[in-house]
């Protein structure tokens, strides 16, 4: 009994105390609250972020458009620490059984590197992704030239092996590109003719070349001035193909003859290349019944041609170094015009100013 007053008695206090301050403990009921709401919500995060969108290897036939997105726009959701970590690696992968040449409205299916504890909401419900098909074109190969010859020297021709190369990519990059340019050669102090070779260079991204070329090989004929009587020699005097098969290419063993002649009276070396012309009758056809060049025989020897102009008539041909050339035909897969450049040929050959005789300079061997 006594046991029970004492009890009651403390509950009594314990309520007045409790009923005393009540409006106090209340009001730090709800800030404690306050604080616990405010410490939760502060752990969320919400914000958007670009995530990568990975391409597959394409055949080689295709080539991805230039335009196509390489990042993707996605909200994400979820606690602090999550969102921030999964972001790093989140992306999107594409199937390449979803694709084909043209537009590919691709459905985002999965974003992998996410977590079933943050929410990812994509930006756009589907992916655009355009694939253009590979063309091809054939293009003549060229080089460039700097700087200027001695005096009484002049450039007579060039020869580039091999002279035509063919690119594949997107039509709309390759129809921009008309030759392939090797690079730049300096002609300064340079007084003999010379050869030299260059690596194949770089094309413009997703332009390939095609076919195993290491090498190319560039040939400059540079012709020194002189004037001489009697018997003498002129080299580098280019050999071009006549009455060449539009659909045939000629690969010709050798581009250029040395001539030797005999002249009764003091003659430049500069008069007898511009006057003389060698050439070779490339007679093979090529049959478009059977897809084949006639006649069968491939590679043929051809005897050169020497034809003199009106102002050389005096002089005597001895010999013509070599005597034929040999001609492989090849069928074009698209027509070109010729590649080599030859001075006589050229419509700007007028124009070029040669230097005056020097009657002190060696006969030219």
């Amino acid at each position: 009994m006594r046991f029970f007053r004492g009890f009651s008695g403390l509950a009594m206090r314990i309520l007045k105390i409790i009923y005393m301050n009540w409006q106090a403990k209340l009001g730090s009921f709800l800030l404690a609250t306050l604080f616990y709401l405010n410490l939760q919500s502060s752990k969320i995060l919400v914000k958007t972020v670009d995530i990568p969108i990975e391409y597959p290897r394409l055949p080689i036939s295709w080539t991805y458009d230039k335009s196509n997105e390489k990042t993707l726009k996605v909200k994400v959701e979820g606690f602090r620490d999550l969102v921030n970590y999964h972001s790093q690696f989140m992306k999107i992968i594409i199937d390449p059984n979803d694709l084909s040449v043209g537009e590919n409205l691709i459905e985002i299916k999965k974003i992998w590197g996410t977590s079933s504890k943050i929410k990812v909401t994509p930006e756009v419900e589907k992916i655009k992704v355009l694939i253009e098909q590979n063309t091809t074109k054939t293009i003549p190969v060229d080089i460039l030239f700097e700087d200027d010859l001695p005096t009484n020297f002049v450039r007579t021709s060039y020869f580039v092996r091999p002279g035509t190369v063919t690119i594949s990519g997107p039509k709309h990059t390759i129809d921009g590109i008309s030759k392939y340019i090797l690079g730049t050669i300096s002609l300064k102090d340079v007084k003999e003719s010379f050869t030299k070779n260059f690596k194949p260079i770089g094309l413009p991204k997703n332009v390939n070349l095609t076919g195993k070329i290491k090498e190319f090989q560039v040939r400059v004929n540079i012709l020194k001035g002189a004037t001489d009587i009697g018997e003498q020699i002129v080299g580098g005097i280019p050999v071009k193909c006549e009455g060449l098969d539009d659909n045939l290419q000629a690969d010709l063993a050798v581009d250029e003859i040395s001539l030797k002649f005999n002249s009764p009276k003091k003659i430049s070396s500069f008069e007898i290349f511009k006057g003389i012309k060698a050439t070779l009758a490339c007679n093979s056809t090529f049959d478009e019944e059977t897809n084949k060049i006639l006649p069968a025989t491939n590679p043929v020897s051809i005897k050169v041609r020497v034809i003199k102009d009106n102002n050389l008539k005096s002089i005597e041909i001895l010999s013509i170094i070599p005597e034929k050339i040999r001609v492989t035909y090849r069928i074009r897969k698209k027509v070109l015009d010729e590649v080599e450049t030859f001075l006589p040929e050229d419509p700007a050959f007028d124009n070029i100013i040669f230097p005056e005789d020097n009657q002190e300079e060696p006969r030219m061997k």
